[in-house]
């Protein structure tokens, strides 16, 4: 039974009645949406979402934790993820972070000693828990960016590394550290040696060392470098002008440049060569031709 002076001290404000231990449905609806809204307000969501003008923001939220990930931040990063490859209207991703310490600073450490003691040491639900599933081979065929600031170590470098762009602040710093541990780096070796070569991935890897923005610009670890408070700006400047082209194009692209590090030149060829044929006279293939013979903007729809 609902508390009704509670209720009755809400609905004054709202200039309504509460007639005995009976209410108004439309006084309890208000009472019990305001109560769920205060109880929302209480957990604070370790990753967020939000799509705007075709742009994914997936931003890590625990800025207090150095945005390392848990088992929480790890269920929720994968299931906005996923949100992003399968919802049609998200063209591109950015992926950023909160407060301006961290990109991430890895795994929670004591997350993962406490997980390792509740499974009884049992390695495959530790795995299955603490796995990120943008960092497989193939994820998504849609362009993501990371928006690198402060400490991107461990998993966070690895998260990183697993984007198709990365722009990073002057402030960033990059570790591999998980050998100091006792623990083998699998996922970001081969992301970094594919991206950077065997040899400064090796680097990374094998000394366990920090490296900052500037290594990193040069060694082709980030694309971009600049100021912490342009970081953001810029991590959408580019996504806005990558939602500008034709999204059917871009995934064919990337697709292309992605399946290439593990396929022959004739299969990539010939699986990018029949979906190029087959959007040849979509809409926005037609759009394309169009505005450009008409000296305009193209209005691209993803179809």
């Amino acid at each position: 039974m609902h508390d009704c002076g509670a209720i009755e001290a809400l609905g004054s404000e709202l200039g309504l009645q509460c007639h005995g231990h009976s209410w108004n449905i439309d006084l309890w609806f208000i009472y019990h949406s305001f109560t769920v809204s205060k109880i929302q307000e209480i957990y604070v969501s370790t990753v967020t979402y939000e799509l705007k003008s075709h742009i994914a923001i997936v931003t890590l939220n625990r800025p207090d934790k150095m945005n390392t990930f848990n088992p929480d931040m790890y269920r929720e990063f994968n299931a906005a993820m996923a949100r992003f490859r399968d919802e049609k209207e998200a063209w591109v991703a950015v992926i950023a972070a909160a407060g301006d310490r961290a990109f991430s600073a890895g795994v929670d450490i004591k997350a993962l000693d406490q997980a390792f003691d509740s499974a009884d040491g049992d390695v495959n639900t530790i795995t299955n828990t603490f796995d990120i599933e943008l960092q497989g081979e193939y994820f998504t065929d849609k362009p993501i960016i990371a928006a690198i600031q402060g400490y991107c170590v461990g998993e966070g470098l690895s998260t990183a590394l697993a984007c198709d762009l990365r722009i990073a602040a002057e402030n960033a710093s990059f570790m591999l550290p998980e050998g100091k541990i006792g623990v083998p780096t699998v996922n970001a070796s081969i992301h970094g040696a594919n991206l950077m070569g065997s040899a400064k991935a090796l680097e990374l890897l094998l000394l366990g060392e920090s490296r900052d923005a500037a290594w990193a610009l040069q060694s082709g670890l980030v694309n971009l470098v600049v100021p912490a408070h342009e970081l953001l700006d810029t991590a959408m400047a580019w996504a806005e002008k990558i939602a500008s082209i034709s999204p059917v194009a871009n995934r064919i692209t990337k697709e292309v440049v992605v399946r290439s590090r593990s396929r022959s030149f004739d299969e990539v060829v010939a699986v990018a060569g029949a979906k190029r044929d087959a959007m040849a006279n979509g809409h926005d293939a037609q759009e394309g031709r169009r505005a450009f013979i008409e000296k305009r903007k193209p209005n691209f729809i993803g179809e």
